[in-house]
């Protein structure tokens, strides 16, 4: 697996045989500012249009940091145009259990699906209990 980005908040790595992005982000993002998460967001988005990838593993486990609405709303109109071009097409989000149970997560994706882009990628969002569905669900053979 090749590393396209690390620092004391996230790391990004690329499997080239499964053409999947991995991203792993650290407990230090409860002390990231607001321009440390920009700063995160360019170069996750960077580090993918380098190698274009099908797939995004995002296990958000560890993502302390609040994203407020208007960061999610920019972050929305940064990632989902850069990751159409880039042809990804599912997302698996792997977020607390607790997470799941309220909207939060869902709230913070509805700007991508609100943009309306032609390509939109699957999104699905999975509690850190779910880790093999999310994997499954990533890598299922899509039958045509």
């Amino acid at each position: 697996m090749e590393e396209l980005y690390k620092s004391k908040y996230s790391e990004h790595k690329f499997d080239q045989q499964d053409k999947t992005m991995y991203t792993d982000w650290f407990e230090e993002t409860k002390h990231m500012s607001s321009k440390d998460f920009i700063k995160e967001m360019q170069a996750w988005l960077e580090a993918s249009q380098k190698v274009n990838p099908e797939k995004i593993y995002d296990y958000c486990v560890n993502f302390i940091y609040p994203i407020s609405p208007d960061e999610q709303v920019w972050m929305a109109h940064l990632l989902n145009p850069g990751w159409i071009a880039a042809g990804v097409k599912k997302y698996a989000h792997v977020v607390p259990k607790e997470f799941i149970a309220n909207l939060s997560v869902e709230q913070m994706f509805e700007e991508f699906d609100n943009m309306n882009l032609e390509n939109q990628f699957a999104i699905k969002h999975f509690a850190d209990d779910e880790i093999e569905k999310a994997k499954d669900w990533l890598f299922e053979v899509e039958v045509s």
